[in-house]
C-alpha cells in the first residue's frame, strides 16, 4: 500500500511545475554571461579588448548558428571560457538570436517585436 501512495503521490508531482515559468529572453542571458566582455552592444569592452566585435556585420554573416554554438560551448582559448551544459538547448538558440541582431538593426528589430516563448531560462 506504501508503494502504491508513493507512486501516486511521485506521478502527482511531475505534472506540476517545479517553480513559475520565466519567459527566455536573449538578451538578458548575454548581458549575464557575454556583455562583461563583448559590451552590451557587441563591441569589445576596454577589459577585454581582444574578445571578438560581435557588432561586426562582415564577419558575423559569415558564419553559421552552429559556428557561434561551438564558440559559446567550447570557448575561444584563452580568454573566453567554455560555456558547454551552461545553456539548454531553446537558451542557447536565443542567445545566439541576439548575438546575431548585435550586427542586423533589421534583425534586432524583429527581436524586439517577438513576443518572449515561456519557458525556464538559465
Amino acid at each position: 500500500m506504501r508503494r502504491l501512495a508513493l507512486a501516486v503521490c511521485l506521478l502527482g508531482a511531475c505534472s506540476n511545475p517545479s517553480g513559475p515559468e520565466r519567459a527566455l529572453d536573449g538578451k538578458l542571458i548575454y548581458d549575464r554571461h557575454c556583455a562583461r566582455c563583448h559590451g552590451i552592444d557587441g563591441k569589445p569592452t576596454k577589459e577585454s579588448p581582444g574578445a571578438r566585435d560581435l557588432s561586426n556585420a562582415s564577419y558575423m554573416s559569415s558564419l553559421h548558428d552552429d559556428d557561434l554554438r561551438a564558440a559559446i560551448e567550447k570557448g575561444r582559448p584563452p580568454n573566453m571560457p567554455p560555456f558547454a551544459g551552461k545553456f539548454m538547448d531553446p537558451s542557447l538558440k536565443i542567445l545566439i538570436a541576439h548575438v546575431r541582431s548585435l550586427s542586423d538593426p533589421e534583425l534586432a528589430k524583429v527581436n524586439q517585436a517577438a513576443p518572449k516563448n515561456e519557458a525556464p531560462s538559465d
